[in-house]
């Protein structure tokens, strides 16, 4: 499930691979959310120069609590769930100050 942004973002983004059914796509980690006590990743995948495209993926973000770097991120299939952290994920963006061009 993706979401289109209708405002471009020019954030610098940590980078984290995702092993998908079509392979290895590397995506930039957009933020950290906090929900229901549970936390969530918003993440874009990167087209080939690199950069951030328009689709947003959401997934569960559950940190590695033996302070390595092997955290899980999971499918969320609940839809009301997906719903919620969409949601969440509009606020932030709301919160950003666009710089016009």
């Amino acid at each position: 499930m993706g979401k289109e942004m209708d405002v471009e973002l020019e954030l610098e983004v940590d980078v984290v691979t995702l092993t998908t059914d079509d392979g290895e796509i590397d995506c930039g980690i957009l933020t950290v959310l906090e929900l229901n006590d549970r936390e969530y990743i918003a993440v874009s995948p990167l087209n080939d120069e690199g950069e951030l495209t328009e689709d947003v993926w959401f997934y569960q973000f559950e940190r590695d609590t033996s302070g390595g770097e092997e955290h899980d991120i999971i499918f969320i299939e609940d839809e009301d769930e997906y719903d919620q952290v969409v949601d969440k994920f509009d606020e932030w963006l709301d919160t950003l100050e666009f710089e016009e061009e």
